[in-house]
């Protein structure tokens, strides 16, 4: 890697409005908020009441 080009990684903390929060190095430092994180998102707790849409496009349930 040539030396001088890239940007210099920095601790960030992530505060979600969860209440959960995490440090990850990032090119923006300092404090992050985020609306949601794997925690609240319905996605990730299983929540989600979205057909996917390869079931959709095969009429199965």
């Amino acid at each position: 890697m040539k030396k001088g080009i890239h940007p210099e990684l920095k601790p960030t903390l992530f505060l979600c409005g969860c209440g959960n929060q995490f440090t990850l190095l990032s090119t923006k430092g300092g404090t992050v908020h985020l609306e949601t994180c794997n925690a609240c998102h319905p996605f990730y707790t299983g929540k989600l009441r979205v057909k996917p849409a390869f079931l959709e496009l095969t009429g199965k349930t």
